[in-house]
């Protein structure tokens, strides 16, 4: 199978290569999935300079947030084969096939395109775990969110919002507000 490969770690990201690779197979708790879209997230460039706090020994296979089609599933997974998922891994999205935690994957919706749920997860994981998780918001209270036209800052537009908070929004320039409007 095909997979975007980092041979070595560095600043200029000349050791990233398209190569062949063995098909993994899925270990208990996991499940491979055939990947139709994978997003990059800001993460991924720096683990690929040794930057990022999770530091993969090379060679490893780059990407983390992805969407597809459950593969095959190893012991103790209730997913089954033909199910769409979005969700995470470490590192390995950005290849034909990628070994996840079962419980890093989620049911895509109908209405969703296989893109959009590659989109998410990095960007609403990082928002929910801030603000609920860690901040603890509640309805009514007030939150600011500085960049929120960025991807983790519309995500945390969005859980603001679902958990009835009063939202602010905060971003650089007219262009990135009329996105906001959108």
């Amino acid at each position: 199978m095909r997979a975007v490969v980092c041979e070595a770690l560095g600043q200029d990201f000349s050791r990233v290569a398209l190569n062949d690779i063995l098909l993994p197979e899925p270990g208990e708790g996991e499940v491979r999935v055939r990947v139709e879209a994978a997003s990059l997230n800001f993460p991924d460039l720096l683990m690929l300079k040794g930057e990022y706090q999770f530091k993969p020994t090379p060679p490893f296979t780059v990407g983390m947030d992805l969407a597809g089609v459950v593969d095959a599933v190893g012991a103790g997974v209730a997913m089954q084969p033909g199910q769409r998922v979005a969700g995470g891994t470490k590192t390995g999205a950005f290849a034909d096939y990628a070994i996840c935690p079962a419980a890093s994957l989620h049911p895509v919706p109908e209405a969703m395109s296989t893109s959009q749920a590659a989109a998410y997860p990095a960007a609403y994981t990082t928002a929910y775990v801030s603000l609920v998780e860690r901040g603890q918001l509640q309805s009514g209270e007030t939150l600011l969110v500085h960049g929120a036209s960025g991807g983790v800052g519309m995500a945390s537009l969005d859980v603001g919002r679902i958990l009835g908070a009063n939202v602010i929004a905060t971003t650089a320039s007219p262009e990135k507000a009329d996105a906001l409007k959108a």
